[in-house]
C-alpha cells in the first residue's frame, strides 16, 4: 500500500508534466483570410522628413507630398502575390536635402507567400520582405534613412 501512495503522486505529476510540453512553443498559424486581397499603399516614410512639394511643411511620409507615388499589393488566396509600385526619382541636394519625383514607370513584382504568427513574408526570388499585420494594416520597417526608406504601410481595400 506504501508503494501506491508512492506512485499515484508520480503518476500525476508524470501528468501535469506532459501537459506543459514543448509544443507550447510552436509557431502560431493566423488566418490567411486576413490578408488575402488588395492593399493600398497608405505610406511610405522617410527619414531626414522633406518639403517635397515646396509648400514649407516638411513631412516623413512621401505620399502627403506626392500624390503621384502610389503602390498597390494583392495577395492571392494560392499562395501567390504581386504588387505594382511608382518607381520614385531620389536625387542628393545638400545639407540633408533631397529631390524627391514620381518617375514615368512603375516597378512590377511577383512572387509566393507565407503567413504566420501575424507577420506576412514575400519572396522575390532570393528576397525575402517582412511585413507586421495590425488591424488591417500590413507594415514593413526597415529603418533606413534617404534615399532608403524607413517604412512602408499598406491597407486593405
Amino acid at each position: 500500500m506504501k508503494k501506491i501512495k508512492v506512485l499515484i503522486p508520480l503518476i500525476v505529476f508524470m501528468f501535469i508534466f506532459q501537459a506543459c510540453s514543448s509544443d507550447d512553443n510552436a509557431p502560431v498559424v493566423d488566418n490567411n483570410d486576413a490578408v488575402v486581397g488588395t492593399w493600398d499603399l497608405a505610406e511610405l516614410n522617410i527619414n531626414p522628413p522633406q518639403d517635397i512639394n515646396g509648400d514649407g511643411n516638411s513631412t516623413s511620409n512621401i505620399l502627403t507630398e506626392l500624390p503621384c507615388a502610389t503602390g498597390t499589393l494583392e495577395i492571392n488566396s494560392d499562395g501567390t502575390w504581386s504588387s505594382t509600385v511608382v518607381n520614385l526619382e531620389i536625387t542628393t541636394i545638400t545639407g540633408g536635402l533631397f529631390d524627391i519625383r514620381c518617375s514615368n514607370t512603375s516597378n512590377n513584382s511577383s512572387g509566393v507567400w507565407q503567413f504566420q504568427n501575424s507577420q506576412l513574408s514575400l519572396f522575390l526570388n532570393s528576397t525575402l520582405f517582412l511585413y507586421n499585420f495590425n488591424d488591417n494594416r500590413l507594415t514593413n520597417t526597415t529603418n533606413e534613412d534617404l534615399p532608403g526608406f524607413m517604412s512602408e504601410v499598406y491597407e486593405k481595400q
